[in-house]
């Protein structure tokens, strides 16, 4: 019901996961600039658009009760950036669940492994993720997105009958794809026209 009401979001973030991200050390915890810094980029990219964030409702607690993050949890409270999930939830069905029935974009680096067993029609999840799944890094503390591809990364055939085939090259970080074309396919097409 609540997401019918606030249904503007062009992107859904995994607050644990970014939060968490790297945070395996002595000194290690919550992260709270690496999600900040998510956040802000986001609604930079979208021309000032807020994403949701998802917390669940302990770890949306603890960083109200920390004095150093009380206001900036105030301040995404009150723009509409946080959705706490109930205690005794999985967080993760929220915000699956929210990029899903928003059609946007998903920022998370979890790959869902754990999820596509539990769902009916594993090959359509993984066509969606692969179209909607924004990945992040942090180098140095400065946050990267990998958007997703424009387009699938799978054979294709074009209008005129020309099929093109993604190839692997290794040390290539851009898509490289083969075209093959059948000269008389074509031929035959601009003469019916």
């Amino acid at each position: 019901d609540w997401l019918e009401k606030n249904a503007n979001y062009e992107a859904i973030v995994d607050g644990a996961n970014i939060g968490l991200y790297q945070q395996n050390f002595t000194e290690g915890g919550f992260s709270v600039p690496q999600l900040d810094a998510v956040v802000k980029k986001l609604y930079e990219r979208s021309g000032n658009k807020w994403p949701l964030v998802i917390l669940h409702n302990k770890r949306l607690r603890s960083l109200w009760e920390n004095p150093s993050h009380r206001n900036l949890v105030e301040e995404w409270n009150e723009k509409g950036v946080l959705y706490m999930t109930p205690h005794g939830s999985n967080d993760d069905w929220y915000w699956l669940y929210a990029a899903v029935k928003l059609r946007c974009l998903l920022v998370t680096n979890d790959e869902m492994r754990d999820h596509i067993f539990e769902l009916l029609g594993s090959n359509f999840f993984l066509k969606w993720k692969e179209r909607h799944q924004v990945h992040y890094t942090f180098v140095k503390g400065n946050l990267k997105l990998q958007m997703p591809p424009p387009y699938s990364s799978v054979i294709q055939e074009s209008e005129k009958g020309s099929w093109h085939v993604p190839i692997l090259v290794k040390g290539n970080s851009s898509q490289t794809w083969l075209c093959i074309t059948r000269p008389n396919v074509c031929e035959s097409r601009d003469e019916a026209q």
